[in-house]
Protein backbone atom coordinates (compact mmCIF):
# COMPACT_ATOMS: atom_id res chain seq x y z
CA UNK A 1 0.00 0.00 0.00
CA UNK A 2 1.11 3.25 -0.64
CA UNK A 3 1.53 6.20 1.60
CA UNK A 4 1.56 3.30 4.41
CA UNK A 5 3.93 4.03 7.40
CA UNK A 6 3.66 0.72 9.36
CA UNK A 7 5.34 0.81 12.99
CA UNK A 8 5.58 -2.81 15.10
CA UNK A 9 4.80 -0.22 17.94
CA UNK A 10 3.77 3.34 18.79
CA UNK A 11 2.69 5.48 21.72
CA UNK A 12 -0.54 6.11 19.53
CA UNK A 13 -0.75 6.63 15.57
CA UNK A 14 -2.81 9.78 16.31
CA UNK A 15 -0.04 11.30 18.45
CA UNK A 16 2.59 10.23 15.75
CA UNK A 17 1.07 12.40 13.04
CA UNK A 18 0.10 15.16 15.36
CA UNK A 19 4.16 15.38 16.10
CA UNK A 20 5.32 15.05 12.40
CA UNK A 21 2.10 16.51 10.29
CA UNK A 22 4.36 19.40 9.38
CA UNK A 23 6.37 17.06 7.45
CA UNK A 24 4.70 14.64 6.06
CA UNK A 25 1.82 14.56 3.05
CA UNK A 26 -1.59 14.86 2.80
CA UNK A 27 -3.15 11.46 3.13
CA UNK A 28 -0.27 10.03 4.72
CA UNK A 29 -1.19 6.62 6.85
CA UNK A 30 0.17 5.34 9.70
CA UNK A 31 -0.31 2.21 11.09
CA UNK A 32 1.24 0.31 14.39
CA UNK A 33 1.19 -3.65 15.93
CA UNK A 34 0.85 -1.59 19.51
CA UNK A 35 0.00 1.23 21.00
CA UNK A 36 1.40 2.18 24.18
CA UNK A 37 -1.20 5.06 24.71
CA UNK A 38 -3.94 4.58 22.47
CA UNK A 39 -7.08 6.78 23.45
CA UNK A 40 -10.57 7.40 22.39
CA UNK A 41 -12.97 9.75 22.58
CA UNK A 42 -13.26 12.20 25.82
CA UNK A 43 -9.34 10.84 26.41
CA UNK A 44 -10.67 7.43 27.28
CA UNK A 45 -7.65 4.95 27.38
CA UNK A 46 -7.95 2.32 24.40
CA UNK A 47 -5.94 -0.67 25.19
CA UNK A 48 -3.98 -1.80 22.17
CA UNK A 49 -3.39 -5.38 22.65
CA UNK A 50 -1.37 -7.38 19.93
CA UNK A 51 -3.96 -8.52 16.83
CA UNK A 52 -5.84 -5.77 16.29
CA UNK A 53 -5.74 -3.00 13.99
CA UNK A 54 -4.59 0.18 14.66
CA UNK A 55 -4.29 3.30 12.33
CA UNK A 56 -4.44 6.87 11.45
CA UNK A 57 -4.66 9.07 8.37
CA UNK A 58 -3.16 12.50 8.03
CA UNK A 59 -5.93 14.57 6.16
CA UNK A 60 -5.09 18.16 5.02
CA UNK A 61 -8.52 19.40 3.08
CA UNK A 62 -8.57 22.99 1.64
CA UNK A 63 -12.01 22.90 2.67
CA UNK A 64 -13.16 21.99 6.52
CA UNK A 65 -16.22 22.73 7.15
CA UNK A 66 -17.41 19.28 7.29
CA UNK A 67 -14.16 17.58 9.07
CA UNK A 68 -16.60 16.56 11.72
CA UNK A 69 -18.15 14.23 9.64
CA UNK A 70 -15.33 12.05 8.64
CA UNK A 71 -15.39 10.22 11.66
CA UNK A 72 -19.11 8.60 10.25
CA UNK A 73 -17.27 7.73 6.70
CA UNK A 74 -14.61 6.16 8.44
CA UNK A 75 -17.14 3.99 10.66
CA UNK A 76 -19.31 3.46 7.28
CA UNK A 77 -15.67 2.55 5.68
CA UNK A 78 -14.93 -0.15 8.24
CA UNK A 79 -18.92 -1.36 8.06
CA UNK A 80 -18.75 -2.24 4.02
CA UNK A 81 -15.12 -3.45 4.75
CA UNK A 82 -16.25 -6.36 7.19
CA UNK A 83 -19.40 -6.36 5.27
CA UNK A 84 -17.45 -7.98 1.91
CA UNK A 85 -16.12 -10.39 5.08
CA UNK A 86 -20.03 -11.91 5.47
CA UNK A 87 -20.11 -9.87 8.46
CA UNK A 88 -23.55 -7.69 9.51
CA UNK A 89 -21.98 -4.45 11.45
CA UNK A 90 -23.72 -2.11 13.08
CA UNK A 91 -23.09 1.79 13.65
CA UNK A 92 -23.70 3.39 17.11
CA UNK A 93 -23.43 6.75 17.28
CA UNK A 94 -21.42 8.85 16.42
CA UNK A 95 -18.81 6.72 15.21
CA UNK A 96 -18.70 3.09 17.43
CA UNK A 97 -18.74 0.18 14.66
CA UNK A 98 -20.53 -3.05 16.52
CA UNK A 99 -21.25 -6.97 15.64
CA UNK A 100 -23.89 -8.61 17.48
CA UNK A 101 -24.13 -5.57 19.77
CA UNK A 102 -20.83 -6.16 21.06
CA UNK A 103 -17.95 -2.93 20.05
CA UNK A 104 -15.59 -3.91 17.49
CA UNK A 105 -14.40 -0.67 16.45
CA UNK A 106 -13.52 2.34 17.53
CA UNK A 107 -12.55 5.95 15.76
CA UNK A 108 -11.26 9.43 17.65
CA UNK A 109 -10.36 12.43 15.04
CA UNK A 110 -8.32 14.98 15.90
CA UNK A 111 -7.98 19.02 15.29
CA UNK A 112 -4.58 20.66 14.61
CA UNK A 113 -5.67 23.90 14.78
CA UNK A 114 -3.49 26.83 12.73
CA UNK A 115 -3.09 30.53 13.25
CA UNK A 116 -5.45 31.00 10.10
CA UNK A 117 -7.88 28.40 10.87
CA UNK A 118 -7.15 24.52 10.98
CA UNK A 119 -3.89 23.01 10.04
CA UNK A 120 -4.85 19.07 9.18
CA UNK A 121 -7.46 16.59 10.68
CA UNK A 122 -5.84 13.21 12.36
CA UNK A 123 -8.56 10.30 12.25
CA UNK A 124 -7.08 7.37 14.06
CA UNK A 125 -9.31 3.67 13.97
CA UNK A 126 -8.68 0.37 16.15
CA UNK A 127 -10.58 -2.62 15.02
CA UNK A 128 -10.59 -5.40 16.52
CA UNK A 129 -9.21 -8.19 14.38
CA UNK A 130 -7.42 -11.36 15.62
CA UNK A 131 -7.38 -10.92 19.72
CA UNK A 132 -8.41 -13.73 21.41
CA UNK A 133 -9.69 -12.77 25.01
CA UNK A 134 -11.50 -8.84 25.02
CA UNK A 135 -12.01 -9.09 28.67
CA UNK A 136 -9.84 -6.22 29.67
CA UNK A 137 -11.76 -3.74 27.58
CA UNK A 138 -14.43 -2.86 30.20
CA UNK A 139 -17.16 -2.85 27.45
CA UNK A 140 -18.87 -5.83 25.80
CA UNK A 141 -16.06 -6.27 22.67
CA UNK A 142 -15.51 -8.83 19.75
CA UNK A 143 -12.92 -9.17 17.59
CA UNK A 144 -13.15 -10.70 13.69
CA UNK A 145 -11.60 -13.82 14.99
CA UNK A 146 -14.08 -14.38 17.80
CA UNK A 147 -16.95 -13.78 15.03
CA UNK A 148 -15.39 -16.55 13.07
CA UNK A 149 -13.76 -14.43 10.47
CA UNK A 150 -9.50 -14.78 9.52
CA UNK A 151 -8.30 -11.81 7.56
CA UNK A 152 -4.74 -10.52 7.44
CA UNK A 153 -4.48 -6.96 8.56
CA UNK A 154 -3.29 -5.07 5.73
CA UNK A 155 -6.03 -6.63 3.64
CA UNK A 156 -8.58 -5.24 5.61
CA UNK A 157 -7.04 -1.77 6.14
CA UNK A 158 -6.51 -1.62 2.17
CA UNK A 159 -10.38 -2.39 2.14
CA UNK A 160 -11.66 0.02 4.86
CA UNK A 161 -9.33 2.98 2.73
CA UNK A 162 -10.43 1.98 -0.33
CA UNK A 163 -14.30 3.14 1.03
CA UNK A 164 -12.64 5.53 3.00
CA UNK A 165 -11.26 7.28 -0.66
CA UNK A 166 -14.22 6.86 -2.68
CA UNK A 167 -16.29 9.12 -0.18
CA UNK A 168 -13.81 11.34 0.91
CA UNK A 169 -14.06 14.18 -1.58
CA UNK A 170 -17.71 14.28 -1.29
CA UNK A 171 -18.05 14.35 2.57
CA UNK A 172 -15.66 17.40 2.48
CA UNK A 173 -17.69 19.00 -0.21
CA UNK A 174 -21.10 18.08 1.09
CA UNK A 175 -20.88 16.51 4.38
CA UNK A 176 -23.11 14.22 5.67
CA UNK A 177 -25.82 14.30 3.36
CA UNK A 178 -23.47 12.07 1.31
CA UNK A 179 -23.34 9.53 3.51
CA UNK A 180 -26.68 10.24 5.39
CA UNK A 181 -29.13 6.93 3.38
CA UNK A 182 -25.92 4.38 3.80
CA UNK A 183 -25.15 5.30 7.41
CA UNK A 184 -28.96 5.20 8.69
CA UNK A 185 -29.25 1.50 6.84
CA UNK A 186 -26.19 0.63 9.31
CA UNK A 187 -27.87 2.45 12.50
CA UNK A 188 -30.48 0.21 14.10
CA UNK A 189 -31.37 2.91 16.84
CA UNK A 190 -34.41 4.89 14.88
CA UNK A 191 -37.20 4.94 17.25
CA UNK A 192 -36.13 3.68 19.77
CA UNK A 193 -35.93 4.84 23.58
CA UNK A 194 -32.43 5.76 24.25
CA UNK A 195 -30.38 7.58 26.70
CA UNK A 196 -27.58 10.36 25.90
CA UNK A 197 -24.82 10.98 28.07
CA UNK A 198 -22.45 13.78 27.66
CA UNK A 199 -20.26 14.59 30.95
CA UNK A 200 -22.99 15.81 33.76
CA UNK A 201 -25.72 16.29 31.23
CA UNK A 202 -27.76 13.36 30.32
CA UNK A 203 -30.82 13.07 28.37
CA UNK A 204 -33.30 10.31 27.37
CA UNK A 205 -36.30 10.52 24.79
CA UNK A 206 -37.46 8.65 21.61
CA UNK A 207 -34.64 8.47 18.47
CA UNK A 208 -36.91 10.44 15.82
CA UNK A 209 -33.89 11.05 13.22
CA UNK A 210 -30.34 11.64 12.36
CA UNK A 211 -29.98 14.61 10.82
CA UNK A 212 -28.17 16.00 6.94
CA UNK A 213 -25.63 17.01 9.79
CA UNK A 214 -25.09 14.05 11.13
CA UNK A 215 -26.55 15.26 14.80
CA UNK A 216 -29.48 12.94 16.32
CA UNK A 217 -32.97 14.58 16.55
CA UNK A 218 -34.53 13.34 19.92
CA UNK A 219 -37.46 13.68 21.15
CA UNK A 220 -37.91 13.96 24.39
CA UNK A 221 -39.71 16.01 27.74
CA UNK A 222 -38.93 19.02 26.25
CA UNK A 223 -39.32 18.61 22.91
CA UNK A 224 -37.49 17.98 19.55
CA UNK A 225 -33.92 17.93 20.55
CA UNK A 226 -30.70 18.14 18.55
CA UNK A 227 -27.73 16.45 19.81
CA UNK A 228 -24.48 17.25 18.90
CA UNK A 229 -21.77 14.97 20.99
CA UNK A 230 -22.31 12.57 23.69
CA UNK A 231 -22.83 8.74 24.12
CA UNK A 232 -25.93 7.03 22.90
CA UNK A 233 -26.90 4.33 25.72
CA UNK A 234 -29.63 2.06 24.56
Amino acid sequence: MENVLHFAELDSTNTYLKDNFATLADKTVVMADIQTAGRGRFHRQWISQRGGLYFSILLKPTQTDFAANLTQLMALSVCRAVEELGAKPTIKWPNDVQLSGKKLCGILSEAVAAENGLSCVVLGAGVNVAQDNLNYVGQPAISLREAGIFIDKEILLSSILNYFWQGYNKVIESGFSSLREEYIKRFPYLGKEIAIKNGAVDCAGVLKDISPRGTLLLSSHSGLEEILIGDLIV
